[in-house]
């Protein structure tokens, strides 16, 4: 290799061919790598799967992505939505998706839920990991969670570390940002260069959250690629909260603020996921709640229904079909906290909404 020192330094120059030589190079191993990886780690989900997505897993979009990918090939609907779809109080075969499949007595439904998937969060991952929710059934969450406070809405004037900050936009004036602005352009380069998504997922997976380099420091006597097993996360059969309700847990009312759809940040980045999924090809079904209501103020519970009065109207006008699981009033003791069911909750949500006149018509041809 031509080589040519720099006086008082080690380093090397390389000739123009032996730089296209070493971008070419590293490309195909790259690419080789990226695409092969599918094949080489082991993905084999059973009934009732769902993602490890919690801690430094959350962000793993690459291992999210793959299992959107298995479940369109696999499943007739996708339930896409945050901790509560994804059954925080309960087992993974207690969970929302587990009750509508057994009442339809086949798997018809994946369990898609993903911790802390906010509304924007959806709109995120709609619009920069989407690629297999085209033509796909998808049954979608619409969490009044993220419309309770200015905070909440990522508009606060307090700066809070909210789940997905990849998933976000990054440019946008109206959110209040933890992250500065280089650490936000790179998110961007991010969903056009998928390498980097992959590499959190061998980081998330094999090298405790870690860069390799920061790992060999940690483990100066380990050879790197032994950490390599190629075994995917395990199923998180057990439920990750306290399966006690919220009465019983001491929790006090909330005066929630809730704000109105035409200002929300939220909103306005779920009805922009809406309307992407509508161009490909996508039939959507919306899951409105659920929330626990009985811990707020009556202030409070009346500012929640007159903002779930506006984003009903709102879906009328889109054309998306909808079931209110407030208008079947949940028993107070079936919740766990703000928002989440315990298994009995989960059991009467999927009965009522199985049995409702709007879900059956929306899923009568896909259930066949």
């Amino acid at each position: 290799m031509k080589s040519s020192s720099i006086s008082g330094s080690n380093s090397m120059l390389l000739t123009m061919k032996e730089w296209i030589f070493t971008i070419v190079l590293f490309a195909v191993i790259s690419t080789t790598i990226y695409y092969g990886w599918n094949a080489w780690e082991s993905f084999t989900p059973g009934p009732d799967h769902r993602e490890t997505c919690w801690a430094e897993k959350q962000s793993d979009y690459w291992a999210y992505n793959r299992w959107i990918k298995y479940a369109r090939e696999h499943y007739k609907v996708l339930l896409i939505g945050d901790s509560v779809i994804w059954g925080q109080e309960v087992r993974n075969n207690e969970t929302i998706s587990h009750y509508i499949n057994e009442f339809y007595g086949q798997d018809i439904v994946a369990n898609v839920g993903n911790d802390g998937l906010f509304m924007a969060g959806i709109n995120g991952l709609v619009n920069h990991y989407g690629e297999n929710l085209h033509n796909t059934n998808i049954l979608l969450q619409l969490s009044p969670l993220w419309m309770s406070s200015l905070q909440r809405d990522l508009r606060g004037a307090k700066k809070s570390q909210y789940h997905h900050p990849r998933l976000i936009p990054q440019l946008s004036t109206r959110i209040t940002y933890y992250h500065d602005l280089n650490t936000r352009l790179g998110y961007i380069f991010e969903r056009y260069f998928r390498l980097f998504p992959f590499v959190r997922h061998l980081m998330a997976n094999y090298y405790d959250n870690k860069s390799i380099s920061a790992w060999m420091i940690d483990n100066p006597y380990r050879n790197p690629f032994t950490a390599i097993t190629f075994q995917s996360a395990p199923v998180m059969a057990e439920p990750q909260g306290k399966q006690t309700s919220w009465d019983a847990k001491g929790i006090k009312l909330t005066d929630a603020s809730f704000v109105l759809p035409s200002e929300s940040v939220q909103w306005e980045c779920y009805v922009d996921a809406l309307k992407k999924l509508k161009k490909m090809n996508s039939k959507v079904f919306v899951l409105i709640g659920p929330y626990n209501h009985y811990m707020l103020t009556q202030e409070s519970q009346l500012r929640l229904f007159s903002m779930i009065k506006i984003l009903k109207k709102n879906l009328d006008v889109l054309g998306i079909p909808y079931f209110d699981s407030f208008e079947i009033n949940l028993p107070s003791k079936t919740f766990a906290d703000t928002c989440h069911l315990l298994k009995e909750g989960h059991i009467i949500l999927t009965k009522e909404l199985v049995s409702d006149e709007k879900f059956r018509e929306w899923l009568k041809d896909i259930a066949k």
